[in-house]
């Protein structure tokens, strides 16, 4: 899908302008294009299209087809270990500590890394935006919550959330469990991936980064807790739950680069 919400809108609006059927769009209401749906999903959904175009599968529903559709044929990430902290090798990454895979024709799936997950431990919930939001690259895309402690996280990429992930609002937990695949966030349709890009690192570059990211957190930790921290050269998997003395805001604006408002 090459245009975003807003230009589908307006293209919707200029033809009804002309009293003439907006036959493009699946409908008013839904931003896809007909044509453009067909292209990703295959056949299997025509036959739910009207002759007219408009469509009589429900909008969640269609909107769960065309995620499942871009996440059927993923294959399992692969890891490198960086003194214990898993960093999936194909993803791109945040400074903010969230990472961007890239899917069929540009749509961006988006999680939390397993640096965040063992720092901050399993979240109570997690505040996702709606589809149809629209993020931008370094501001807040969500929230973290964890007791009365609050984890704004940046959002890695600009554009418009197309589909959350609706396990996370039951089962938060799987962000910590599994972050790089079930544990993911939302799907996102990028205004300027390329230029968003050069903001992201990637494999080595990554390395070096969550390298010095554990330099960081060891300086919080005293002695016997840095031992801790790397029995077996793995670390702890709730690091804020077994030393809440680190302090929750202090790992947020250090690590995540946010500050909770007042």
């Amino acid at each position: 899908m090459k245009n975003n919400v807003y230009e589908f809108k307006k293209k919707s609006a200029g033809v009804e302008e002309k009293g003439l059927h907006a036959k493009g769009l699946l409908d008013t209401d839904q931003p896809f294009d007909a044509n453009e749906v067909v292209s990703i999903t295959g056949p299997e959904y025509v036959r739910n299209l009207h002759r007219d175009g408009m469509v009589l599968l429900p909008y969640e529903d269609l909107k769960r087809n065309v995620a499942a559709f871009l996440l059927k044929d993923i294959e399992k990430p692969t890891f490198t270990k960086v003194s214990g902290f898993q960093v999936a090798d194909d993803y791109y990454h945040h400074i903010g500590h969230s990472w961007v895979q890239v899917l069929h024709d540009g749509w961006v799936r988006i999680g939390i890394d397993d640096f965040t997950s063992k720092v901050f431990g399993p979240a109570d919930t997690i505040n996702l935006p709606s589809v149809g939001d629209f993020l931008v690259q370094g501001e807040v895309g969500w929230v973290m919550n964890r007791n009365d402690h609050e984890a704004p996280m940046q959002s890695p990429v600009s554009g418009i959330v197309f589909a959350v992930n609706d396990k996370i609002k039951e089962q938060p937990e799987i962000t910590h469990n599994d972050p790089y695949e079930e544990g993911w966030l939302f799907i996102l349709n990028p205004v300027s991936l390329e230029i968003n890009m050069k903001e992201l690192c990637l494999k080595k570059e990554c390395f070096h980064w969550i390298e010095k990211e554990i330099q960081n957190l060891l300086e919080f930790l005293e002695p016997k807790y840095e031992r801790l921290a790397a029995t077996g050269g793995e670390p702890i998997k709730d690091i804020f739950g077994h030393f809440p003395d680190i302090g929750w805001d202090r790992l947020v604006k250090t690590f995540l680069h946010t500050e909770k408002k007042s």
